[in-house]
């Protein structure tokens, strides 16, 4: 194992001081469980029978198709050998309209987030936006075998709410070993857990992290950091990304290789984003 390769703790942290996250975890780039985020939310007394009794007869549109309500609260509740449906990564104000409320008030440690306003080019201003708003996950026992990091140099902030997220974490540094398909956000490994040492003979010198995500924790996976779950049972929980000051150059930088085919488009509308960044800093 060489020696600069080191196993990655992730603090668990409760009371935690916006002041102490910023220095500690946003600034350096570095994950933490946090216990209380969401105390507040009355999205805390969301579970599958709660779902069941609160839309009879909902419809829902999940990887399996369309399905109603009690037919997809069974089907996630049995532990079947196969994965069932999945409401997937689906704003929570298209679902759930009403439940809004339920995830306020936004955690202090996911703010100020610069992802919603104008961005002038429409299609960066609607990824943007769709980046902030509030998703929902909502699903049984599955395996997510996809290692990945997050688009456009995001943090994630990840609220479970209900049941256990496995997550299997690797820091930026690692991503010698982890076989990234060109300039994707994906490796190319199907599965870190059964993988094939002959094809990706480098992973055999990576250091996973893993650790269980409980009901009533979040965790901060800043952007950067490769990471995969596995969800052991029934399992509810919200997402959101958040970009600042802490990695707008990071996203100025992928909009403008994202834009690269049209070079001067790229280089004013980099200016563009890089002076709106200043300006909300100067009002944070």
């Amino acid at each position: 194992m060489p020696a600069d390769v080191k196993a990655v703790e992730i603090d668990r942290r409760s009371n935690l001081s916006y002041d102490e996250f910023v220095r500690d975890y946003l600034m350096p780039r570095k994950p933490v469980v946090i216990t209380d985020a969401t105390a507040e939310w009355k999205a805390a007394s969301w579970t599958p029978e709660w779902f069941r009794e609160h839309y009879p007869g909902k419809k829902l549109l999940t990887d399996q198709g369309e399905m109603v309500m009690e037919d997809f609260i069974d089907a996630i509740t049995t532990n079947g050998d196969e994965p069932g449906p999945f409401l997937r990564e689906q704003p929570l104000a298209d679902v759930f309209p009403d439940l809004v409320d339920h995830v306020q008030p936004t955690p202090k440690y996911a703010l100020p987030n610069w992802l919603g306003g104008n961005y002038l080019l429409g299609r960066v201003t609607q990824r943007l936006n769709r980046e902030s708003q509030v998703e929902v996950n909502f699903c049984g026992k599955r395996i997510f075998p996809y290692l990945h990091i997050d688009d456009l140099h995001v943090h994630a902030f990840i609220n479970q709410l209900y049941g256990d997220k496995n997550l299997v974490v690797f820091p930026p540094d690692q991503e010698r070993f982890l076989y990234r398909k060109g300039n994707q956000r994906f490796s190319e490994i199907p599965d870190v857990d059964q993988p094939d040492l002959e094809r990706f003979p480098l992973f055999a010198q990576a250091r996973p992290t893993r650790m269980v995500l409980h009901a009533g924790e979040s965790v901060f996976m800043p952007c950067g950091w490769w990471h995969t779950t596995r969800v052991p049972g029934a399992s509810l929980s919200t997402v959101f990304s958040i970009a600042n000051a802490s990695n707008w150059s990071d996203l100025v930088g992928d909009v403008e290789n994202e834009l690269s085919h049209r070079p001067k488009l790229a280089s004013m509308y980099s200016l563009f984003l890089r002076g709106t960044g200043f300006v909300k800093s100067l009002g944070r």
